[in-house]
C-alpha cells in the first residue's frame, strides 16, 4: 500500500472539480484510500482504528477542500498531514501517549508472499528494530516514512515542512545514526 502522488496535473484538475463535484472528489479518494489507510495503520496497529482514522481524514479533506491552496505542496501531502493529526488525535482520545510499537505491525509490513528466511533473517530483524527504536525521533521518523511508508521524497518534504535538498541531507543523516546504532548494538552483543 505505498503512496504515490497523482499526476501533478490531473491532481489539480480533479482538486479544483471537486470543490463542486463529488465525482471528482470521489476519484481523488479512490486513488489515495488505500495508501492512506497503510499510513495509518503502520502507525495505529489496529485495522479497525486504521480505517475509522481514514474516514475521518477524507471527511475532513472533503470538509477543507475548498480552502486547500496550492502553495507548493500537494494535495497527497495534504492528505498526509490531515491523517497525522488524525492519528494524533486519535491517541489524544485514547489517552495513549506514544505511537505504536513497529515491532507490533512489523507482521503487516512484510509481505505475505514473502516468508521468513530462518534465524539469521529473524535476528538481522531484532537488531534493526531496536537501532530504529533508539534513534531520536526525527530521524526514525524520516526513516518510516521513506523506507516503512515508501513515501515519495517530496511528499516526505512538504508533510515534514522542509525542502528535498534538507530532505535528502536529514535521510542521510539518519541512515548514518542508524548505522552507528546498529554498529553499538552489534559491539554490546545485544541482537
Amino acid at each position: 500500500m505505498p503512496l504515490v502522488p497523482m499526476d501533478q496535473e490531473r491532481e489539480k484538475e480533479l482538486v479544483l472539480e471537486a470543490r463542486t463535484s463529488m465525482d471528482a472528489f470521489a476519484e481523488l479518494y479512490d486513488y489515495y484510500v488505500d495508501g492512506i489507510y497503510g499510513y495509518v495503520l503502520r502507525r495505529v496497529g489496529n485495522a479497525s482504528d486504521a480505517e475509522d482514522i481514514t474516514a475521518r481524514t477524507f471527511e475532513k479533506a472533503l470538509g477543507g477542500i475548498g480552502d486547500f491552496k496550492w502553495k507548493g505542496a500537494s494535495f497527497c501531502s495534504w492528505l498526509v498531514r490531515i491523517a497525522a493529526n488524525c492519528v494524533i488525535d486519535h491517541y489524544r482520545r485514547e489517552g495513549r501517549a506514544k505511537m505504536v510499537d513497529l515491532e507490533e505491525v512489523l507482521p503487516l509490513l512484510e509481505a505475505s508472499d514473502n516468508p521468513t528466511s530462518g534465524v539469521e533473517r529473524e535476528e538481522e530483524r531484532r537488531l534493526l528494530l531496536r537501532a530504529i527504536h533508539g534513534l531520536p525521533e526525527r530521524y526514525r521518523t524520516v526513516i518510516e516514512l521513506k523506507f516503512v511508508d515508501d513515501l515519495d521524497s517530496q511528499v516526505i518534504a512538504d508533510t515534514i515542512g522542509c525542502t528535498k535538498g534538507n530532505l535528502a541531507v536529514r535521510l542521510h543523516r539518519a541512515l548514518k545514526a542508524l548505522r552507528r546504532e546498529i554498529e553499538r548494538l552489534e559491539k554490546e552483543g545485544l541482537r
